[in-house]
């Protein structure tokens, strides 16, 4: 049964064909609401890319529109960007996880949710999910990136990661069916530092109501919406992160240089994270000032002259401030210039479950969660 089939026998009628400059739109998107992390959108896209080449469709549909009894799972990546762009995947790996996971379960996948907004994480499912022949579900589990597998918006709201399964480029493959959450984590996360710092999985089965309870529903179309809006921006000499704020409601806390990177190198390979800290010194209106960012694989938390303005889940994205491309983690480099945009997590991220599974004091601030308009709305100068 085909991806067409499959809506039919749903009853939907309305979907959207994604080529590939929806895709190279749908993928700059979630490059930036990935907060610096998510890996080399060129992985994703170029993979997303060869799947429509072939002939195959990525058909994206809404979230309602989906069965409240049919099953979806995740499709992405696992383990440290930094790696990624060393260690490419063959193509396969999904494909086995997908297999071990229907045979694990004996029930059949019939759509794919993205994990996160990423510019690995959110192409990739697209591609897997036209490779495979079924739909693309318009959300995702987090509106942004996170590091760990438990830090979505389907756990804190009821469902469970596993079973998940993981596979490496070689074709070994690991199923995880822990009723813990964080065991279910550091299982798979070690299960990506034995395949050389990487994985490739699929996970969190749920069915179409769960879905709809639990997801960060339209995040696909959101993603799709900023891309067009920047690729404009460029075409037209328009401000990109005017573009980006007026889209999510965020705010431009800064504009610098970055003037020094602390990488805890190694942690790639002993955590399963990319580890450190930037600072960026101002330029123009912030001339004089400094800013502070902390990172595991994504921008974590954000202090101005030591003042904290941002930490999770809200957004840090810092873009190129003449095009809007996001400067990534894994790709960032002492003299970068860029421009700092804040943007408030989505609610069903704002839970007391949520601010306790990755809000500052899991990662180890001593601190409680402040949302980031409250915490602009307090800024001097």
């Amino acid at each position: 049964m085909g991806v067409r089939e499959i809506l039919r026998k749903w009853g939907v009628t309305d979907f959207q064909v994604i080529d590939k400059k929806a895709l190279s739109e749908i993928t700059l998107g979630a490059s930036i609401l990935a907060t610096g992390g998510g890996g080399d959108p060129e992985i994703g896209l170029l993979w997303a890319y060869n799947v429509v080449d072939q002939g195959k469709e990525i058909l994206l549909i809404d979230p309602e529109a989906m069965p409240d009894e049919a099953l979806a799972a995740i499709a992405g990546c696992l383990g440290a960007a930094l790696v990624l762009t060393e260690k490419p995947p063959n193509g396969q790996e999904l494909f086995w996880c997908y297999d071990s996971l229907r045979r694990y379960m004996g029930k059949s996948i019939e759509a794919v949710v993205p994990p996160e907004a990423g510019g690995v994480n959110t192409p990739v499912p697209m591609a897997v999910a036209g490779a495979v022949g079924i739909p693309v579900i318009d959300a995702d589990g987090m509106g942004r990136a996170f590091p760990e597998l438990q830090m979505t918006s389907f756990y804190i709201h009821g469902v469970s990661p596993s079973p998940t399964a993981a596979a490496d480029e070689k074709g070994h493959v690991t199923i995880c069916d822990a009723s813990d959450a964080l065991l279910t984590e550091r299982i798979i996360r070690n299960a990506a530092m034995a395949y050389g710092g990487i994985s490739w999985i699929a996970g969190y089965p749920m069915t179409g109501r769960q879905l709809k309870d639990t997801a960060i529903l339209r995040s696909i179309s959101m993603a799709w919406d900023l891309g067009k809006r920047v690729f404009n921006a460029r075409r037209k000499h328009l401000d990109p992160i005017a573009e980006a704020i007026n889209l999510t409601g965020g705010y431009r806390a800064f504009q610098g240089k970055i003037v020094d990177i602390d990488r805890e190198f190694g942690a790639e390979k002993t955590k399963g994270f990319s580890l450190g800290r930037i600072t960026v010194e101002g330029t123009d209106d912030f001339k004089g000032r400094t800013v502070v960012v902390d990172f595991q694989n994504e921008w974590l938390n954000l202090e101005i002259d030591g003042e904290v303005r941002c930490m999770p889940p809200d957004l840090i994205c810092i873009l190129d401030p003449a095009t809007g491309e996001p400067i990534r983690t894994d790709i960032v480099r002492y003299g970068y210039r860029g421009t700092v945009l804040l943007i408030p997590a989505h609610e069903r991220m704002r839970t007391e479950r949520g601010i306790a599974t990755f809000g500052p004091r899991y990662f180890g601030y001593d601190r409680d969660y402040i949302p980031v308009e409250r915490l602009m709305e307090s800024t001097s100068g």
